[in-house]
């Protein structure tokens, strides 16, 4: 072994978001940015969906929802969330993967699967948002997304 051989450090790309009309918390960019830069071979692209997935997941067992977030790239490397949505089983002889919410920042529109689309802005988005984020944020700490796969064009 070699002491001078020099250690090589891989730096994490510096990723950038541009605000959003929900506030969403510098952890939740640094997850994400996390999760970008674990994958180099889709930073060079303008699209980006990333999916979240418990493998164990299912109607019967319950488990963490499976989550997708879509991205945008403009010219000057800034990302923008397009859309959150949040999958769930709904059905009771033959359940399905239905979205339960929906955070759609491109529209400004969010959709709930008990109350239907509103305004982004609306007060019970706007208190919703954040304590979904909140799990999110708790679920990808405890490491419970057995799957993240990127998607990119």
């Amino acid at each position: 072994m070699n002491r001078h051989q020099p250690t090589i450090e891989r730096k994490e790309a510096i990723t950038s978001f541009n605000k959003a009309v929900l506030p969403i918390s510098n952890t939740l960019l640094a997850q994400l940015s996390k999760v970008l830069n674990d994958h180099p071979e889709v930073l060079a692209d303008r699209y980006i969906t990333i999916n979240f997935r418990d493998k164990s997941y299912s109607a019967e067992d319950g488990g963490y929802h499976p989550v997708e977030i879509a991205l945008s790239k403009n010219a000057h490397n800034r990302y923008t969330i397009l859309y959150i949505t949040d999958f769930s089983y709904c059905g009771h002889h033959f359940p399905e993967l239905d979205r339960e919410l929906d955070f759609d920042f491109d529209n400004s529109a969010a959709f709930t699967r008990y109350g239907g689309w509103k305004s982004i802005c609306s007060p019970e988005i706007i208190e919703l948002y954040p304590l979904w984020e909140d799990n999110f944020v708790a679920y990808l700490d405890m490491d419970a997304y057995d799957q993240i796969e990127l998607l990119s064009d």
